[in-house]
């Protein structure tokens, strides 16, 4: 019996448990939490509607994620200002999320890895800015890629990983266990994608009004991401990696955005 129990224990490992971690009131905190989350994804619905109707692009973005409605107020605004806000008025700190990390080689290398691992994912699409880098000056070139970084990591790696792993992830696992936890969350992350793309989406995420599409395009691969990266944040408490690799995730659809390229 030693062998299978000491599988079962490896298996279920958490380098810290969320009971481990400091949450002033774990009830309260998990309701509105999840509360927000539930409303999140009717201000998506919201987002979608004001871009239909009144679309403000980012320098001509190609792409509905990079409007200002959207990256500024939906998602730098709704899902990093106001929870920070809340984090920080409470009196948390940011190494209440980070237990144990501290910047070294090790963690240096861990995140660069990430990074890599997540731009891995779209490192196919690097032709479509090669294709559209010769219609723009080399400043022009470089402000948009840096634009389109700078959303990549504020407006989805730092937010989303922030809000859904290290608050609502957390919370949720002290109040109905750790396998619920990483489903709900995982649920609920992908649910807040879907209303912006069945309103605006075409190509490879799905087509406006077609829901299958949607589904297909983005709510199976986003919920799959998202369990993957709840079950890392279960395990290992690292969120600077998780962030890292979102950001990475991102960063070259948001350049090819920013070059106004759709595919």
């Amino acid at each position: 019996m030693n062998g299978p129990v000491k599988i079962w224990k490896r298996l279920t490992w958490q380098r810290v448990k969320a009971a481990d971690m400091r949450i002033k009131e774990p009830g309260k905190e998990t309701v509105l939490a999840l509360s927000f989350s539930v409303l999140y994804v009717f201000a998506a619905a919201a987002t979608g509607l004001l871009i239909r109707s009144c679309p403000m692009p980012i320098l001509g973005a190609a792409r509905f994620t990079d409007d200002l409605w959207y990256a500024l107020f939906f998602k730098t605004g709704l899902l990093l200002v106001v929870p920070a806000a809340w984090f920080l008025l409470r009196g948390y700190k940011p190494a209440d999320l980070l237990p144990g990390w501290k910047i070294s080689g090790g963690t240096v290398l861990w995140a660069v890895l990430a990074f890599a691992m997540g731009a891995s994912l779209n490192m196919g699409r690097l032709h479509f800015i090669g294709e559209a880098a010769p219609g723009f000056t080399t400043g022009g070139l470089l402000a948009r890629a840096f634009i389109g970084a700078a959303l990549a990591l504020l407006a989805a790696g730092i937010p989303e990983e922030f809000f859904f792993r290290g608050i609502l992830q957390t919370r949720l696992e002290l109040s109905f266990g750790r396998a619920a936890s990483v489903l709900l969350t995982s649920v609920l992350f992908t649910a807040w994608h879907l209303p912006t793309r069945f309103l605006l989406s075409s190509g490879v995420e799905g087509e406006a009004g077609d829901l299958g599409s949607v589904l297909l395009g983005t709510g199976a691969p986003v919920f799959v991401v998202s369990l993957v990266f709840c079950l890392l944040w279960d395990r290992y408490r690292s969120l600077v990696p998780l962030i890292a690799a979102h950001f990475g995730i991102d960063l070259i659809p948001a350049v090819i955005s920013m070059l106004g390229v759709t595919y």
